[in-house]
Order: structure tokens, then C-alpha cells, then sequence
């Protein structure tokens, strides 16, 4: 798959500069899809068989005119694509239109001949909401066909407006080859509905505590549109990127050079798997994805290259050491990764394991709008939600079993420009300094990452930066990216939000009657020993085993003595020796 992207890069013409984006080199994180396979054909011997390419939605907005969607009791009108890919003329077929799965329009097609496309049409009176439209062609399976499953096609109404502009010879390909892979598709239409099933079906299951319900929005393709070989760009730009830079009526624009096909991307007619373009194109998903105005996650990615003619980005020294490629922040692979970014899946090169909670929550963040600032790959507002930060940051520092690190020292290097694309350099100089308090805590800014505003393109990708703790004569690196605060925000928390560093190495020996670990003895312990008190000889209740303070197998007065004496008061360090 990354195979697809490196030829969606070579289709086009080479850019002054900083070009396009690299492909993912590799994604460490997340979970495998499995692959989706369609039903089996109908029939395989017939030679027949009937499709239905897409549905347009009419009449079409520009999606930044004032109005720019259709309004409860509008008129709208859907536009449904029927044609004919056997090898015979079809003499009559019905077919039926169905609301939210309900009948509400039908007719017939008669002597449908060999390659023809009908149009046929039903309008409503626009509703808000969530409804879907579905269009049947032979819904009582009258004619025997080659393939049953690209009989209908059915779209959310409120989808997000998807255009395709693809090249004779590539539909042509597509129409002839197919077939090849034995899961119903007959032509590129259906090849380009497979693609947009699946990015519907990620998104129904990116279910995570950020997006509970999943990415909200659906897609639909509205438009398809056939051009003789070599017509992309009709209107500058990239073939692929800016197909159809005059088109505002779509949200999400690719097109399909005749070039496409010199390589081998489309070669495997065969072989229906998440690996295979031909079947799922997983590099398109994730193209789409950055037209949608998601990032490249790869980008927050670190490495240290100078030994092999490139550019270290961590540029620290400990000491005498330098501390990339060091015990304190060793090669993860090939002798340069330092880091891999959190949250990996789609957008950081794992087409086949769908959206990741970034990218869910992203996409959330502007479910059910329109395009802003471009309908291609890249708007002007591509990653502007990593700008989303809560106004008060709290990193607690804690030891292995959840106590905290008190007093701890902690250092912030960020990250400045660099070569290329998602360039960063993270130099020897500390740039904020904290130390945690009794709970473990550091209390840090709205933007501890740069003075400025968080960029993520080329030359610069100040998104991530480097945490030097020290604790008890003990050091540690840490890697922190900013998701971990956009989704702190995008959870509500958008003026305090908590994160937690766990350190491995001794701790300072914590004051027993401190139960909740926030560094001093007060009426909130109190609460906890009153909770637990079971009298001389009681039974101890789960969960109240730290309020034993005499080493007894009861909490009772002799218990509540030792607690009395300990008492530091609300705020104020409690005495390590109290217990003694």
C-alpha cells in the first residue's frame, strides 16, 4: 500500500520545492482491519449484469456560498446512474428507489443496450437528519446476472459530497479486469464505491472514549466524471490532487491519471485483499483523509540521521553523552528511530487498520460541515486542530505503582525547523523548567510546544517535544506529542486537563496514611479511615487493606491514634517519619 501512494506521487509532475509529502515509512500502531469481501456472484456463468454507478444529489451548492446545503422543505432531487456492463441488451428491468429503507418510487427500463447508461430520478422534500436513499436495480432478482451486489447503491443523504475525475484508459481497465477478482465488481464505479464503503465502514468502527459513536459523518459519491486520457488537471494543479480545481461543488476531489496504469499498481487482478489496489486502495483513504484536512501522524515521528548523511533531530547532550541513540533514548529501528508517533493507523501509513482516535476525533471536530479552505489534498486548514489545547496542562510524574515523583525536575526542549518535510530540530538548550509538586504534578501552559502557534508541513514540525525528568539522581527522556492535548480538548476538557509520565526506578518512601497520594495528610485521608474503621477484630473491606497502620489485620482506635498523629494539615507536606 505504500507502493500506491509512492505511484500516486510518481503520476504527477515533480513541484518546485518542497514537492509532496513523503509516504508513511511504517506504522507501529494500531489494530488490523478485516478485510471486507462481498458476497459471491450470482452467476457466474451468465454474461449479464447491471449496475448502478453512483447517485447525484441535485441541485449542488459551492461549499463556501452562503448557502451551501439544502434546507428542511427544499426540494432536492437524486440522480441515479443505471447501466448496462454485460454483453447483451437488456429488453426490460425495474427498478425501485427506497427512503430509510422503505419503497417510495419504482419504474422500467426497456432495451437497455450494451454499455448504456440511464438516468433515473426521484425528489423529496429535504429533511434534516441522518436519512438514507437507495437505489435497486431488478430488486426481485428477475434477470440472472454475473453479479448481484452492484445491483444498488444506498447513501446517507447528509454525506459528505465526494467527486471522482478518472481517465478513459483507467476506466476502461477497470471495467474490463474487475471482474478478475470474483467479489461482484464489474467496473470501476464499483471499484470506487468499495473505496468509499470502506471509509464508511472506519468510520462506524472508530469507536473510542474520544468518538463513542464513532467518526459521526458518512461519505457519498455525488460525482463521477469520465475524461479523455491526458485532460487532468482541467484546471491546474496536480491530476490527482486538483483534478477539477473549479469544482466547488464537492467536499472531497482525487482524480486518476492514464499514467497510473504504467506501473504495476493495478496489475493484480486476482487477489482480494487490503494489500492489493485493485481491490483496496488504502493509500486513497488517507489521501482523502489530508483533502479532509487530517495530518500526516508519520510526521511526528523522530530521527537521528546525521551518521548517514542526513539531520539528527535530537540534538541533546547528557553530560558527555549524546543522548539520541543512547541508553537514555535508544534506536527503535534501522539505527534512527527514536520515536514513533501514538496514535498510528490511517494517517500514519496503516491503511488497512482504519481511523485512529486522532483521526476520529479530528473528523469529528467538523462533522457534518462542509469543505473550508479547499475540497482537495491540502486545504489551507489542514491541521489547524492542532491549535486545540486547554488552557491549563497538568503532567504528573508518578514511580511504577502510581505514587508520585514529589520534587521532581522537569525540562522541556522543543522542537524548532529542520529539513524536509515535517523537518524538526531539538536542540541542547531547555527551553521551560518546572518542578512537580507534593501530588507529582507539573503545571504547564496552554503551549508548551512554541511560543508561536503548533505547525505540522514542511520544514517545520514543532508538535512534539522532549521531556528531561530527573528524580533521586535518576533521568529519563520522554517523547510528548501534542495529541495527547487535542484530545484532552476535544473531550471538554478545555481549560485543565491531566496526563500522567509513569518512571520506573526508586521512589521516595511515600507516608502511609497519605491514601490518595497527593503528598499531604488531611481530612480527604480522614474521609478514607473513617470509611475503612471496622472496630477491634472487624473484618477489613476490599479497597481498605493501606488503612491497616499498626500492622494488625483491623482499623480501629489504635489505627486512627497513628493517623491523629500524622496529620499535616490540607496543602502541606506530611511527615515521611510520622509512622515511626
Amino acid at each position: 500500500m505504500i507502493a500506491g501512494l509512492l505511484l500516486h506521487a510518481l503520476a504527477v509532475a515533480a513541484s518546485a520545492g518542497m514537492g509532496l509529502p513523503p509516504p508513511p515509512p511504517f506504522s507501529p500502531a494500531g489494530k488490523p482491519a478485516a478485510p471486507v469481501v462481498a458476497e459471491p456472484a450470482a452467476d457466474p456463468a451468465s454474461t449479464a449484469d447491471l449496475d448502478v454507478a453512483n447517485i447525484e444529489r441535485t441541485p449542488r451548492y459551492n461549499y463556501d456560498a452562503a448557502k451551501n446545503n439544502p434546507a428542511p422543505g427544499d426540494l432536492v432531487t437524486f440522480s441515479g446512474h443505471i447501466r448496462n456492463t454485460g454483453d447483451g441488451t437488456v429488453a426490460s428491468v425495474s427498478y425501485e428507489w427506497r427512503l430509510n429503507d422503505a419503497p417510495v418510487a419504482s419504474g422500467t427500463l426497456t432495451n437497455l443496450a450494451v454499455d448504456e447508461e440511464r438516468v433515473v430520478t426521484w425528489s423529496w422534500t429535504w429533511q434534516a437528519g441522518d436519512h438514507w436513499i437507495k437505489l435497486v436495480v431488478d430488486p426481485g432478482n428477475v434477470i440472472a446476472e454475473s453479479s448481484e451486489v452492484n445491483n444498488q447503491v444506498v447513501d446517507r443523504t447528509n454525506g459528505i459530497i465526494v467527486g471522482f475525475w478518472v481517465e478513459q484508459s483507467v476506466y476502461d481497465y477497470f471495467g474490463t479486469h474487475q471482474k478478475d477478482l470474483g467479489v461482484g465488481s464489474n467496473s470501476w464505479d464499483d471499484w470506487a464505491q468499495r473505496q468509499m464503503g470502506f471509509w464508511n465502514q472506519f468510520s462506524q468502527n472508530a469507536i473510542y472514549p474520544t468518538t463513542p459513536n464513532g467518526v459521526l459523518d458518512r461519505v457519498r459519491i455525488d460525482k463521477i466524471v469520465v475524461v479523455p486520457d491526458g485532460a487532468l488537471p482541467l484546471a491546474g494543479g496536480y491530476p490527482t490532487n486538483h483534478p477539477d480545481l473549479g469544482d466547488k461543488t464537492v467536499d472531497l476531489m482525487w482524480g486518476f491519471p492514464a499514467t497510473l496504469l504504467d506501473g504495476s499498481m493495478y496489475s493484480n487482478h486476482t487477489s482480494a485483499s487490503m494489500g492489493n489496489p485493485f481491490y483496496y486502495e488504502g493509500s486513497l483513504l488517507h489521501e482523502l483523509g489530508h483533502a479532509r484536512y487530517l495530518i500526516d501522524t508519520y510526521g511526528f515521528d523522530v530521527h537521528n540521521t546525521a551518521h548517514n548523511g542526513g539531520h539528527d533531530s535530537i540534538q541533546i547532550w547528557e553530560g558527555d553523552i549524546y543522548v539520541g541513540g543512547s541508553s537514555y533514548m535508544p534506536y527503535l529501528a534501522w539505527g534512527e528511530v527514536l520515536y514513533y508517533n501514538k496514535y498510528g493507523m490511517m494517517m500514519s501509513g496503516g491503511y488497512d487498520e482504519g481511523w485512529s482516535e486522532y483521526d476520529a476525533g479530528a473528523l469529528n471536530r467538523i462533522a457534518g460541515q462542509r469543505a473550508c479552505c479547499g475540497n482537495y489534498n491540502a486545504p489551507g486548514n489542514i491541521g489547524v486542530f492542532l491549535n486545540d489545547l486547554p488552557a491549563n496542562n497538568h503532567l504528573r510524574i508518578t514511580d511504577e505503582v502510581g505514587q508520585p515523583r514529589r520534587g521532581a525536575n522537569v525540562r522541556i526542549y522543543r522542537a524548532t525547523s529542520g529539513p524536509g518535510w515535517y523537518g524538526k530540530t531539538i536542540d541542547n538548550t531547555p527551553d521551560l523548567e518546572f518542578s512537580t509538586d507534593n501530588a507529582g504534578y507539573a503545571h504547564l501552559p496552554r503551549n508548551p510546544f512554541t511560543a508561536g502557534s503548533i505547525q505540522h508541513t514542511y520544514g517545520i514540525a514543532n508538535s512534539i517535544m522532549v521531556l528531561r525528568i530527573s528524580h533521586l539522581d535518576q533521568i529519563w527522556y520522554r517523547f510528548q506529542e501534542v495529541t495527547d492535548f487535542n484530545i484532552e480538548y476535544w473531550r471538554g476538557n478545555t481549560q485543565n486537563a491531566y496526563y500522567s509520565i509513569e518512571l520506573p526506578g526508586p521512589n521516595e518512601t511515600p507516608v502511609s496514611a497519605d491514601f490518595d497520594g497527593d503528598g499531604d495528610v488531611d481530612q480527604e485521608d480522614f474521609g478514607h479511615l473513617q470509611v475503612c474503621l471496622t472496630g477491634s477484630g472487624g473484618a477489613i473491606v476490599s479497597g481498605c487493606e493501606n488503612a491497616v497502620l499498626d500492622g494488625d489485620t483491623d482499623v480501629d482506635a489504635a489505627d486512627l491514634a497513628i493517623f491523629v498523629n500524622c496529620i499535616s494539615g490540607a496543602d502541606v507536606s506530611a511527615d515521611p517519619d510520622c509512622l515511626d
